[in-house]
């Protein structure tokens, strides 16, 4: 699953962006919750992450804690444990590489949270990169679905198609999938359809989806 290789690349700088001091922070409890009936509930979660199986990204999202998944083949080419110490280094609570060479990050609900929060903001950066660089003049605005599945990328048509201003769909491709993997979206299942609309009519002329595209790619 090469295609995915850029998107674990900048794991790091994503999970950098929960800090340490957030380790220690939980959400607020209720006063009426009973600590042993949560200690079950959070055991059953884990087990239910636990009997998962398959090449799916897993986030088992307990009581208190987070944890996500990630399969051996996101991390092709590349050294799990290192991957492990480099992410426990920047503030992720955990990282563990399990006996398939998946690797389990564990941080608090505050942390996912705001990785989450963050991945969001890194995706709506790069629309605005996108519509303000100048570096692609037909891309007039971008519209995006609350979990960035889906985006409507609004362009002068004609100036577009004479182009290379496509090479953005692979950007908004990328932070899309991202943004879904870190989610909980199955790793073998998710898309990201990218719909390309004449600003003038509103008809869409074109659909790219990824990673299909990123596939197609890589066999030219």
């Amino acid at each position: 699953m090469k295609k995915f290789a850029m998107i674990l690349a900048a794991s790091g700088l994503a999970l950098a962006a929960c800090s340490g001091d957030n380790a220690s922070e939980t959400e607020p409890k209720e006063e009426t919750v009973n600590t042993e009936e949560a200690a079950q509930e959070s055991e059953t979660a884990e087990e239910t992450g636990t009997a998962e199986e398959g090449e799916g990204v897993n986030v088992d999202k307990g009581l208190f804690n987070v944890e996500v998944t990630i399969p051996p083949s996101f991390f092709e080419g590349e050294d799990p444990e290192e991957v492990a110490a480099n992410s426990e280094a920047e503030n992720v609570e955990e990282a563990t590489v399990n006996e398939d060479g998946s690797i389990t990050y564990k941080m608090s609900k505050a942390q996912h949270k705001e990785l989450m929060a963050e991945l969001a903001k890194s995706v709506e950066e790069a629309k605005n990169e996108i519509t303000e660089s100048g570096d692609f003049p037909s891309i007039q605005s971008i519209e995006a679905s609350d979990n960035y599945d889906n985006f409507t990328v609004n362009v002068d048509r004609e100036a577009y198609e004479n182009s290379f201003d496509g090479f953005a769909t692979m950007t908004l491709g990328m932070v899309g999938s991202f943004y879904q993997v870190y989610d909980g979206a199955d790793a073998d299942s998710f898309e990201v359809v990218i719909e390309m609309a004449d600003a003038e009519t509103g008809e869409v002329f074109d659909t790219i989806t990824y990673p299909e595209a990123l596939e197609e790619m890589g066999e030219e």
